[in-house]
């Protein structure tokens, strides 16, 4: 089996936060991308719209 090297690339983590339930992170949602701008880009979808009650929140992390 030929081994991947997954350096280079950006990791978009995006959890999810209800009240009275608290937060959880879907591993589906988790994405990774060749360009910081493509990041950033899924990042904003996640983080529009929502509620005081229920929203998501992503985090950008390089992978080395």
């Amino acid at each position: 089996m030929a081994e991947v090297k997954l350096t280079g690339l950006y990791k978009v983590t995006v959890t999810e936060y209800e009240r009275g339930w608290g937060q959880r992170t879907d591993p589906e949602d988790t994405k990774l991308f060749t360009t910081l701008e493509e990041a950033e880009a899924y990042k904003a979808r996640w983080e529009e719209g929502g509620t005081p009650d229920y929203f998501w929140r992503a985090s950008i992390e390089k992978v080395a």
